[in-house]
């Protein structure tokens, strides 16, 4: 079931290249983007990259790594996973889970949740990023 919403974050993709593997396997997308906006009330910027392929069904699957900063130098590393889902609007639309570790007091109690998400990504690039505990 999914809890309260731990955060909302907002920003833009800085940077994505093409990946192919040389070996076989499926054409990949690799995209940083870099997000601002509060966790449980602190502000963070967030800057992650993830990496997407298309999937034999249909639309695409992500998984990626980040870094979470906290303005006081703390940080909390991330890690996650998601597929597409039919957008609102124009762009491209994921929900998935995100996982946490940090040592950070102001985070710490993200360190045993399960984070579902769901972000939204413009046609310029710009995200929308919300995100909720699993209990």
């Amino acid at each position: 079931m999914i809890g309260e919403m731990v955060g909302e974050l907002s920003g833009k993709v800085i940077g994505q290249r093409i990946v192919h593997h040389y070996h076989g396997g499926p054409l990949k997308i690799e995209r940083t983007m870099e997000e601002k906006g509060k966790i449980l009330g602190n502000e963070v910027t967030l800057l992650a990259t993830f990496v997407s392929w298309e999937r034999p069904q249909g639309g695409m699957a992500s998984k990626g790594h980040g870094v979470l900063m906290l303005k006081n130098g703390e940080k909390a590393e991330l890690r996650g996973a998601g597929i597409s889902v039919r957008p609102k609007g124009k762009g491209w639309s994921m929900r998935g889970a995100r996982y946490l570790q940090t040592g950070s007091a102001a985070l710490k109690k993200l360190n045993d949740v399960v984070l579902v998400f769901e972000i939204e990504i413009d046609p310029d690039g710009t995200t929308h990023d919300k995100w909720w505990e699993w209990k």
